[in-house]
């Protein structure tokens, strides 16, 4: 079993050695952007002038949702050689994709990132659909969306930094369900980095659960 260490509300999964590599993962909070969430909501792109109670109405909600999202996220790492379609991984996972092999040209270190902020904000939302409260609904929604992509956009930051400082530079994040990465590949690509330790799961359509959960892997290369 590959070990894990803790820290704040972050976890990190060492699987090639386990007393050498420092977690750089640490990620206690996260803030939602106010603009993030408007754009999220579909305001900017419509370029609508909000009317004071709207606008207060969703920064009440964002206010609460900000309270509401504990972010946790995992990460394993392992090497890796590419051969044709294929990305072979050191202990014997692999990948089959064109995409990834592509994207991973050169690589010879691979990360793997899930990210959470559990399901409080979740059930918030749900709460306010059974409420028949629409709006508020759609609003903690689009927080937990925003909450989520700004966790991995941190941990990708943090991974980017720590592999700089190693004279190493890393690809573009990328998730299963893009390209040729069929979704289905997920339930064994969150195997290999320990999401259940976050408590991320897959039901049987391979959907995430909690829903504000991301997955992706990244690249390194040696500068």
């Amino acid at each position: 079993m590959p070990s894990m260490r803790l820290s704040c509300e972050s976890y990190f999964i060492d699987i090639i050695k386990f007393d050498k590599i420092p977690n750089m993962i640490k990620i206690s909070t996260v803030k939602i952007p106010y603009n993030k969430l408007l754009a999220r909501l579909g305001y900017l792109r419509t370029k609508t002038k909000l009317d004071d109670k709207t606008a207060n109405l969703i920064k009440e909600n964002l206010s609460l949702a900000q309270k509401l999202i504990k972010p946790k996220v995992v990460t394993a790492f392992e090497n890796i050689t590419i051969t044709n379609d294929e990305v072979l991984f050191k202990k014997g996972y692999k990948i089959k994709s064109n995409n990834i092999a592509m994207l991973l040209k050169n690589s010879f270190k691979v990360y793997g990132v899930g990210v959470t902020i559990d399901n409080i904000i979740e059930s918030k939302r749900d709460g306010c659909l059974e409420k028949k409260e629409i709006f508020n609904a759609l609003i903690f929604d689009a927080a937990g969306s925003v909450a989520a992509e700004e966790t991995i956009t941190l941990a990708y930051e943090q991974i980017k930094t720590y592999e700089e400082n190693n004279n190493n530079f890393i690809t573009k994040r990328y998730s299963p369900g893009y390209g040729d990465w069929n979704l289905e590949n997920n339930r064994e690509f969150l195997d290999w980095i320990g999401a259940e330790h976050i408590g991320i799961k897959l039901n049987e359509f391979c959907q995430m659960r909690p829903e504000k959960s991301i997955s992706a892997l990244i690249g390194v290369k040696k500068q």
